[in-house]
């Protein structure tokens, strides 16, 4: 064993060839940027400059050997070798006394333990230390020698040189990798900004964030996590595997800190309601959500082992606040804009409302009257008869006119179970040939849950296909109520009955009562037999009734 040589000592000068070959490998280490692909030419360039057999590249991290990069090894041999080296041995004691060590053979050595199955078989040793700052980054590890000679003085003294040079370019090479994270966060920050300038969604706002965070450490997920009335920490948009929206989430730890305290925290560990890798890194940030809910944007990252160097770091957390910031104030002004457009929306809806009330409602209203004084003044039977069925469907017109007046003053948009039962009703008019009459009572909007609208609507679309698929209905009329605990569908039509329906559709209808816990009933007795106003003769017709809990 030789001890750490002062610089320009040694068994003799160098060879202005030797110093010419660390100068070329000194140049190849400096031209990489990439820490990985940097660490694999620091290993071959070593080989080559002393002319070794095998060589590797021990990253040290806590003590250990966290990272084993080789040459001169097979991928074929590595596979059969199995796990890396523990730092055991002579490795391991590289690792406490980091000081180069020179050996001619391995074996006559008191720490030696020997190699594992299928390892080739080694003899001369050189390891030199990397420097850092303030620690060893790791150990080269150069054997056997191609011509069979021991290593030198001279040969120590050239990757002495080298692994200082690469010390060099690792920091050069993670100065770049650190600009090249700031700047990957500036575009994230600003991607956000200008998706909402286009008119995102909050819920897709909110998952953008997620993403870009979770990109921008490489991280295994991001989450946005809000309070919610309750004071409970809920998940409001996630990318990655781990965690759902809407789960509920513990206020002990990590965030419950960054809520308190309105300061970024970190761990060590990831946390436990992800069961993720115990080296991974999770770093947590203050993030006011929209309507200035308080809440923490969440990053779990895996611990990077290349030099030691943890992708969490002050820097990082610094990152990651600043780009919760920048997100939460895009999504602010956002939130404000929409809700005055909304806003704008509501008043042009009062203005219509009136109009409708005031005007044509009442125009309606005084048609209907003239009609039946008309038709009592009127003698011809069929005569009275288009009489009164011109004031039902006059009856019919201002029912809907009043509802849609109800709608404008209510709705806030495409998600409100009004309109896209209107919408369902009217696509059925291409298929039936006629419009089918639509009436919704009670506080619809408010019963009919997230988890009850999808089943509604496909009930509403089944009944209709059936009365205009089967039933050969001339009339159909559709109730939507809510009222006494219930949410009740009834669909009726004049066609041909009960035999005419579809079982299999009637089946699915059932199944999705039974399983909210409601009814289906299915019954004779339509609009009624007899004569339709366009002088068709009416059928038996069928009467569906389908029903669920508002609780469901």
């Amino acid at each position: 064993m030789s001890s750490w040589p002062p610089a320009g000592q040694g068994d003799g000068a160098l060879a202005a060839d030797r110093l010419r070959e660390v100068l070329e490998a000194v140049i190849a280490l400096g031209s990489r940027f990439d820490l990985p692909s940097l660490l694999a030419r620091l290993v071959e360039e070593a080989a080559g400059l002393v002319g070794a057999r095998y060589a590797a590249l021990g990253v040290v991290q806590d003590q250990r050997l966290v990272e084993f990069i080789t040459y001169g090894i097979t991928a074929e041999q590595r596979e059969a070798i199995g796990t890396g080296p523990r730092g055991l041995g002579l490795l391991g004691l590289l690792v406490d006394n980091p000081r180069p060590i020179r050996l001619e053979n391995m074996g006559e050595h008191p720490l030696a333990v020997g190699f594992p199955p299928h390892h080739p078989p080694m003899h001369s040793l050189l390891g030199v230390p990397v420097p850092g700052p303030d620690r060893a980054l790791g150990n080269l590890y150069l054997t056997d020698k191609l011509d069979g000679t021991p290593f030198t003085a001279e040969d120590q003294q050239l990757v002495v040189t080298l692994a200082a040079a690469a010390a060099v370019a690792v920091r050069n090479a993670q100065l770049y990798a650190e600009s090249e994270r700031h700047l990957a966060w500036l575009e994230a920050a600003a991607d956000v900004g200008q998706a909402l300038l286009s008119r995102i969604d909050i819920t897709d706002a909110l998952r953008l964030v997620a993403h870009r965070a979770r990109t921008g450490m490489s991280g295994d997920v991001a989450a946005v996590v809000l309070e919610d009335d309750a004071g409970q920490l809920v998940v409001e948009a996630v990318d990655g595997a781990g965690l759902e929206v809407g789960q509920v989430l513990d206020r002990e730890g990590l965030l419950e800190r960054v809520i308190e305290s309105g300061r970024p925290a970190t761990d060590d560990a990831a946390p436990k309601w992800l069961g993720q890798d115990e080296r991974a890194q999770t770093v947590a940030v203050p993030f006011t959500g929209p309507g200035g809910a308080d809440g923490v944007l969440v990053v779990v990252a895996p611990g990077d082992p290349i030099l030691g160097q943890l992708p969490v770091d002050a820097s990082m957390v610094e990152l990651v606040r600043s780009f919760a910031v920048q997100a939460a104030l895009a999504l602010d002004r956002a939130q404000a804009q929409a809700d005055r457009e909304l806003l704008a929306v509501l008043a042009d809806r009062d203005r219509i409302a009136r109009d409708l009330h005031d005007m044509v409602i009442q125009r309606l209203f005084a048609t209907g009257l003239m009609l039946q004084g008309a038709a009592r003044m009127a003698s011809p039977y069929e005569v009275v008869t288009r009489l009164k069925a011109g004031i039902a469907d006059l009856d019919a017109t201002i029912a809907d006119i009043r509802a849609t007046i109800f709608e404008l003053h209510q709705g806030t948009g495409s998600n409100d179970i009004r309109v896209a039962i209107r919408e369902v009703v009217q696509a059925a008019t291409a298929v039936l040939g006629f419009a089918p009459s639509l009436v919704i009572e009670g506080p619809v909007a408010t019963a009919v849950s997230d988890r009850l609208r999808p089943h509604l609507l496909a009930v509403l679309r089944e009944t209709l296909s059936n009365a205009a698929r089967h039933a050969a209905a001339g009339s159909v009329q559709v109730l939507v109520t809510a009222r006494d605990g219930w949410v009740i569908v009834r669909v009726v039509d004049d066609g041909r009955g009960i035999a005419s329906a579809r079982r299999s559709g009637l089946g699915n209808l059932s199944d999705r009562a039974n399983a909210l816990g409601g009814t289906l009933v299915v019954e004779p007795g339509g609009v009624g037999q007899g004569e339709a106003s366009d002088g068709r003769t009416r059928g038996p017709g069928t009467r569906i009734t389908w029903r669920a809990p508002i609780s469901a």
